[in-house]
């Protein structure tokens, strides 16, 4: 959970790319999509291919897919490589963004629109809600509809 909701200013994203350069950012101008999440928690792994998949199947252009993750760069390097993710990834070692967001668990998703107002937040893996995730993301490009998860995933799993 976290303690901010729909229609509040998204904070700061504070943290290191995955070379290590400093990165901060006040997240509006495009609808983004953030998830922050840890290497060692299997919900997570179970989420972070899906949003793969939405970012594949739906090119970054008036949209982005931003990754948090609360580990090192040199861990979240090595988790994109086993799940060949392609989006942006920081890394959030020292949990400022975290803190900014005033998370309490992971995986959480955090849709901002364009204004930098906070418009929905997940957490855990929620079926349903990642696949609206899909559908707005389409209808932002007005692109057809493509479905992100598979059948067997459940319909959820807490984070």
């Amino acid at each position: 959970m976290t303690t901010l909701q729909r229609g509040d200013r998204a904070p700061l994203l504070v943290g290191l790319t995955l070379d290590g350069q400093p990165y901060l950012e006040q997240p509006e101008g495009s609808m983004t999509v953030l998830i922050f999440f840890k290497e060692s928690c299997p919900t997570c792994r179970l989420i972070l291919p899906r949003l793969e998949n939405l970012y594949r199947v739906y090119p970054p252009s008036e949209w982005r897919l931003i990754g948090i993750g609360q580990d090192t760069p040199q861990v979240l390097q090595q988790l994109a490589r086993e799940f060949h993710l392609s989006f942006p990834i920081l890394a959030d070692h020292q949990f400022a963004s975290s803190l900014n967001y005033r998370l309490t668990h992971v995986p959480t998703i955090f849709i901002i629109d364009p204004e930098g107002q906070i418009d929905r937040i997940i957490v855990g893996f929620v079926r349903d809600d990642l696949e609206e995730i899909s559908r707005q993301v389409a209808r932002k490009l007005n692109a057809p509809f493509h479905p992100i998860t598979r059948d067997e995933d459940p319909s959820f799993r807490p984070g």
